[in-house]
């Protein structure tokens, strides 16, 4: 066979758009599939991202951003770290993502993002996968050995969460219990429940009037300085410069 490089160049050379390849995973429900240029504007997007997105067809996204889809607050941070892939010229592997639907409610996906080579060499984009374990089956068993785990702390963030009684649910002890979580999603335990609790917050300041001591409260924080501190260190603002940006923002 003559150069794999070569031969590969002319396959793609024939086809009318590489990106035709995409069309895969319309077949499997699972695996929600977009890519991006350089500047976080979708080029191409599968089925699942059009449902996730309430978007009648691929074209009503091509060309935009996150920032036209989803909360500014987290819209930001994906493309923040589409910037990141691209300029460390390296992939994110499975990492734990809390996705809005179109109605705002939060969906657990694992997600990979690699960056994309053009011009050369050089990074001109992103492209991902993101896999609803829900929909997954026994493919995705050791996520959904942990769904109901998942699903006490989306449901009760509010509440006091006992890590030992996770453990208890999840018939291990602690310590084998935070080493199985943090193999399958990469943080800990407890760093999944900060997550959502500050994701929760996040969105209560965006979305309300209350006073940050009661969205504090509601959000599992019952020490409103240590809320304070936590959501500073996980966003670089204060509660109450956050809802500021992105209150004004939605104006």
């Amino acid at each position: 066979m003559k150069d794999i490089s070569q031969f590969l160049e002319e396959f793609h050379g024939r086809l009318d758009s590489p990106m035709q390849l995409s069309r895969l995973f319309d077949c499997l429900p699972e695996l929600y599939f977009w890519a991006k240029d350089e500047h976080s504007r979708f080029v191409a997007v599968s089925s699942g991202v059009l449902a996730l997105t309430n978007s009648d067809s691929e074209e009503q996204m091509l060309g935009r951003t996150d920032l036209e889809f989803y909360p500014r607050n987290l819209a930001e941070h994906y493309i923040e770290e589409d910037r990141w892939v691209m300029r460390n010229r390296k992939p994110v592997k499975d990492q734990a993502w809390l996705v809005p639907n179109h109605r705002g409610e939060l969906k657990w996906f694992i997600s990979s993002k690699i960056p994309l080579y053009g011009d050369g060499g050089k990074a001109i984009g992103t492209a991902g996968v993101m896999r609803d374990f829900e929909k997954a089956g026994a493919v995705f068993q050791p996520y959904q050995e942990m769904e109901a785990i998942i699903n006490h702390v989306l449901t009760n963030y509010s509440d006091r969460i006992d890590v030992t009684t996770l453990a208890s649910a999840a018939r291990l002890s602690v310590s084998q219990f935070d080493r199985k979580f943090k193999q399958i999603f990469q943080i800990t335990p407890q760093q999944f429940i900060l997550r959502v609790r500050i994701h929760a917050a996040s969105q209560a300041l965006t979305a309300g009037d209350q006073p940050v001591s009661k969205v504090a409260l509601s959000s599992g924080f019952f020490d409103q300085s240590y809320f304070s501190r936590q959501f500073r260190a996980q966003t670089g603002m204060t509660p109450t410069a956050y809802r500021k940006k992105y209150r004004q923002s939605l104006a």
